[in-house]
């Protein structure tokens, strides 16, 4: 995967590691720790940095006894406006990585496991695809800072094309296939996937032990889901 991507307002970096008094670490914790970006996620919001760290270990790809586990966390960085103008002949790339950022975000992508949400085929990938193809879950978490600017879109797209220059990353399944769970009342997500070519799949009607979620305790929830294949 890409270690840096740049788009025209962002920059995109993959993260590894988020270490005790790292730069990523306080990254995270902001984020995780922010009443209104953790409104739609099922883990809550973080009270502690250990609750922060606990989350990011099931972001961040390990290499301690997960041999078949896939995952890809990028945090967002908004590119603040330069008080002076480009250099004439400078290459772009080079121009962006020398502006000041401001984190925005986070977007991961992660292999299905036995905690992920398990869906009837009509709304997934058949069960005979699963040699062949690998599928991973797209979420992601935006600071209130960064909402209504088309930041996600505009990141999961970035994502994405990452994703198909790393064929290599994905050995040894040759095709990729993403899929997303969104809430119904979370409209604005749901654009996210319009602008982003996720296609619906339906609407799943869940239901079980009851969760604490934007702000209340719920037992059931529609849940629409979404899928693109990413490399075939």
């Amino acid at each position: 995967m890409d270690p840096i991507i740049f788009t025209p307002r962002l920059k995109l970096t993959l993260v590894t590691k988020a270490e005790r008094g790292s730069s990523e670490l306080e990254w995270f914790h902001e984020l995780f720790s922010n009443e209104k970006a953790t409104w739609w996620s099922i883990g809550g919001q973080a009270k502690s940095i250990e609750d922060t760290e606990k989350a990011m270990k099931g972001c961040l790809s390990t290499n301690e006894g997960e041999e078949n586990t896939y995952r890809v966390a990028y945090a967002v960085h908004k590119i603040l406006e330069s008080m002076s103008g480009p250099v004439e002949g400078e290459p772009q790339l080079a121009e962006q990585g020398k502006k000041s950022t401001e984190f925005i975000g986070l977007v991961t992508l992660k292999s299905l496991n036995a905690g992920s949400l398990a869906l009837p085929e009509d709304l997934t990938l058949p069960v005979t695809a699963a040699t062949t193809t690998l599928t991973v879950e797209l979420a992601y978490l935006f600071l209130p800072i960064g909402w209504g600017k088309g930041y996600a879109t505009e990141s999961v797209k970035a994502t994405f094309e990452s994703c198909k220059r790393a064929r290599s990353f994905w050995t040894p399944f040759l095709k990729l296939y993403i899929r997303a769970i969104v809430n119904e009342c979370n409209p604005a997500s749901l654009r996210v996937m319009d602008k982003t070519g996720m296609t619906k799949s339906g609407v799943y009607e869940w239901t079980g032990k009851a969760t604490f979620l934007a702000g209340e305790w719920r037992e059931r929830d529609s849940l629409h889901i979404f899928g693109m294949h990413l490399l075939e």
